[in-house]
Parts: C-alpha cells; sequence; structure tokens
C-alpha cells in the first residue's frame, strides 16, 4: 500500500537510546530520512501481519 499521496499524522514514539543511534546512523549512511525509514519498517510491519483478522 502506497501512502504517499495520503497526508501523514504526526507520531510521538520512544525508542532505546541503542535503537535511535542506529537508526540516525542508517539515515546518515543511506542519507534516507529517520521518518521515511520509520514509515518503511511500518509498511513491512502491516504487511508481515496483515493476515491477522481485524
Amino acid at each position: 500500500m502506497d501512502d504517499s499521496s495520503e497526508s501523514l499524522v504526526g507520531l510521538l514514539i520512544r525508542l532505546p537510546p541503542g535503537s535511535y543511534h542506529r537508526l540516525k546512523d542508517l539515515s546518515g549512511r543511506t542519507r534516507v530520512r529517520q521518518s521515511e525509514l520509520l514509515r518503511e519498517a511500518i509498511s513491512d510491519l502491516l504487511r508481515k501481519y496483515r493476515h491477522l483478522p481485524r
């Protein structure tokens, strides 16, 4: 599902410091914004569990 044409909703998340630093490092190395990396991860997670009943 491509949400790029939809408006975005703000979300506050808390990460363990190690995860935050690894995300920040990955963002710097890939030049992909942290928010985009998180949207991709959430999309993958939702796809993984799409078989569950609603």
